[in-house]
Formats: C-alpha cells, structure tokens, sequence
C-alpha cells in the first residue's frame, strides 16, 4: 500500500521591492555627483568622472529595473564600492583626480552621498543574494 505524497513547491523568491530600492539609491547616488559636477565641485578631471559616474548610475539603475538576473545587481555593488572608495581615497594623501577634499565637505552632498551609497551597497546585496538563489534553484 503505497501513502499519497502531497506535493512540495518552492515558494517564488522575490527582490522586486528591494530591486527597485536599489536602483532608487544607485540612481540618487548618481544624481549626487552630477550635481556637484554642475556646481563644478572638483578639478576638471573629477568633475568629469562625475558626469561619468551619473550616466552609469542612470544605466545601472535602468538595469536593475528591467532585469531579474545577478549580473545587474553586481555591476551596482561594483559602481557603488567604487564611489565609496573614490570618496575616502580623495580625504587621504594628494587625493584623488587631482583633487583633495577633507571630512564631510562639501556640505550636505558629502554626507548624503555616503548615506546614499551605504544604504545602496545593502540593497544591492540583498537583490544580489536574492538572484544568486533563485538563479540556483
């Protein structure tokens, strides 16, 4: 005598909230640097990296948004790591580009780009894990 199986399902993982949240933040943080750029905040160089940094931002964010795969989830973490670490490298030594900046300045765009790009890193994270196991399912 053979006992009837109930079948099992694997609940549907979904990062749709966070994905968006994401591209939000990347995009946030992309719309901060164009802004300095247009306030011409920076040496010729950094100003440029600046425009750089909101077109892939503007790209990413689109990405993530019309994609459900992990590809886009970790060019993000890579953009955003970038921003970050290009924001501590121009506080130390010569700087960065050929630009020096110190603390929190200027304000409030310094602060709010490090809110901006913290709060995007654990979004991308999650969106990325999120894709990483359903990729593996």
């Amino acid at each position: 005598m053979t006992t009837p199986t109930t079948p099992t399902t694997t609940p549907m993982i979904t990062d749709g909230p966070w994905r968006l949240l994401a591209a939000v933040l990347v995009l946030a943080g992309g719309a901060v640097h164009v802004s300095l750029a247009f306030d011409g905040y920076g040496s010729p160089d950094l100003i440029d990296a600046f425009y750089l940094n909101g077109a892939v931002s503007a790209v990413v964010a689109a990405w993530l948004v019309l994609s459900s795969g992990v590809a886009a989830p970790l060019a993000g973490l890579g953009l955003t790591a970038g921003s970050l670490i290009g924001f501590g490298l121009s506080r130390i030594g010569d700087g960065t580009l050929g630009f020096r900046a110190t603390g929190l300045d200027p304000s409030p765009e310094a602060a709010l780009t490090l809110v901006v790009e913290v709060a995007a890193l654990v979004a991308l994270a999650l969106v990325a894990r999120t894709a990483w196991i359903r990729r593996a399912a």
